[in-house]
């Protein structure tokens, strides 16, 4: 990895416990089209295999891949933007007071953090949230913003395979935001596992 990259993922779980294929023919249609409205390319990491999505009340997602033979998955959700910047703008124009959507980003992420950690070991309590670098997350992601967290899993989005994730949001101005979830029982596993896929979705 680069700057942002493992260094910091790997600090971040000690101390708290290009090849595009955009809108590949393999991916679900549904999130190819979420992946185009967002201007976002993906790279299927090498190795994984695609999994049922699970539904569940604390975090919604459209794709997810896991390792054979080792419990480690990665979830992924994407939210364009389009509909929302619509949305500010009518209202707006008829005089409400409204915060731009890409004011959002933080406290969205902070909110899936509390979601996803719901009924678990520190439910109720925000994780602490590291940002990465404006110049590194730009570079290596096409993304004007983004953050980083462990978190210990509640029962519902974790179930009883996952204890731990390492949940990673990147934001583009104007366009949409991504979320991606490592998911492991071990999060030494989970901080070697995950190096490989790191980069595997950007903004174009």
């Amino acid at each position: 990895m680069k700057n942002i990259g493992f260094n910091l993922v790997f600090s971040i779980l000690l101390l708290s416990a290009r090849t595009l294929i955009a809108q590949n023919d393999t991916l679900p249609p549904g999130f190819s089209q979420l992946l185009a409205r967002t201007r976002l390319a993906f790279s299927h990491p090498e190795g994984m295999m695609q999994v049922a999505c699970i539904e569940n009340g604390q975090m919604n997602y459209e794709y997810a891949l896991k390792l054979p033979d080792h419990n480690f998955e990665i979830r992924y959700a994407i939210r364009p933007m389009d509909s929302l910047l619509i949305h500010h703008q009518n209202e707006v124009k008829n005089g409400a007071t409204a915060i731009h959507p890409n004011k959002w980003a933080g406290a969205v992420f902070n909110a899936t953090l509390l979601n996803i950690s719901a009924g678990g070991p520190n439910s109720g309590n925000l994780p602490e949230v590291s940002t990465f670098p404006p110049e590194a997350v730009t570079e290596e992601f096409g993304a004007d913003w983004g953050a980083v967290a462990f978190v210990l899993l509640g029962p519902e989005f974790g179930g009883t395979t996952y204890k731990y994730c390492l949940a990673m949001t990147i934001h583009r101005d104007n366009v949409g935001d991504a979320y991606i979830f490592y998911l492991s029982d071990d999060n030494q596993t989970m901080s070697e596992l995950m190096e490989k896929p790191f980069h595997a979705l950007r903004f174009r």
